[in-house]
């Protein structure tokens, strides 16, 4: 009999435990979702800021080779250039966790490329070529380190973004550093002929594929219609076309270096703007 009475408040225990246990996981999950929501933001501001930093490399490397080729009218830009940089550089101080190591080393190599006198050309486009090459592979971790999706299909074109979008654009970038420094010093040797034929090629292709794979999730996906890809597209294929005519096909540039400067920057910033459409798609609902 004793048991019997006892039945109900062990099940009433047993209720309780449960509904405890059951209050406890779900507490957990909502906190492992709450973390992994600010884990995504974390790095949704860095690759935004990955992308701020590799246009000002890609933009002070431009406009520097172009003034040690010899035209001094691009002094100011390079100058106002620089003070971007430092800004975004300063920006960095705001991130600490698993890509601390390479930030710091970000901050080294501009902090050393900023002082540097050099008037050694190759040097100084070299070691703008490896900064934002460690720049691209840190938005490459950082883009792949968690699923910023969060399962949503309609942004299953982002591995795109990442990779032959912003290569494209790195190859624009050397473009426009190479055909600069040409249009500068009025004069190119056949290396730097070679050279050009090279990106022009490594541009057409990327570009090519980017603009083939983000108008075919486009064609299942109405959002992606604010890609603006036949705008896009058209201007990165002006630039190649201005790059063929004015540098490849002549045997001395037919074209100023700010123009060819301004010409290639406005291919790159296109090319530039999917990534602030693939960021703007990436925040919260």
């Amino acid at each position: 009999m004793n048991g019997l009475h006892e039945l109900p408040l062990l099940l009433t225990a047993a209720t309780a435990l449960a509904t405890l246990i059951l209050l406890l996981f779900y507490g957990l999950h909502r906190r492992l979702q709450r973390q992994k929501r600010q884990h995504i933001q974390l790095n949704i501001r860095q690759l935004a800021l990955l992308r701020a930093l590799i246009a000002g490399f890609q933009r002070h490397r431009g406009l520097s080779n172009g003034v040690l080729c010899g035209d001094a009218s691009l002094s100011q830009d390079l100058a106002t250039a620089r003070q971007g940089l430092d800004q975004h550089i300063r920006a960095i101080q705001a991130f600490d966790g698993t890509y601390r190591d390479a930030w710091s080393s970000l901050i080294d190599h501009w902090s050393r490329m900023r002082e540097g006198r050099s008037s050694d050309r190759a040097n100084n486009l070299a070691q703008h070529h490896l900064i934002i090459r460690n720049s691209i592979f840190l938005m490459e971790d950082v883009a792949s380190e968690i699923d910023l999706t969060e399962g949503r299909a309609e942004l299953g074109y982002l591995p795109c973004i990442w990779r032959e979008v912003v290569q494209a654009a790195e190859w624009a970038g050397q473009a426009r550093a190479l055909g600069t420094g040409i249009a500068a010093a009025g004069q190119s040797s056949a290396e730097q002929r070679v050279r050009m034929r090279f990106l022009y090629q490594k541009i057409e292709l990327l570009a090519g594929t980017a603009f083939a794979t983000l108008q075919r999730h486009a064609t299942d996906h109405p959002q992606a219609n604010a890609f603006h890809l036949q705008h896009r597209e058209q201007v990165v294929e002006d630039f190649l076309r201005c790059t063929k005519e004015k540098l490849l096909d002549q045997e001395q540039p037919v074209i100023a270096a700010k123009t060819y400067f301004q010409r290639a920057t406005q291919a790159i910033d296109e090319l530039l703007a999917l990534v602030d459409v693939a960021l703007a798609q990436l925040q919260p609902r």
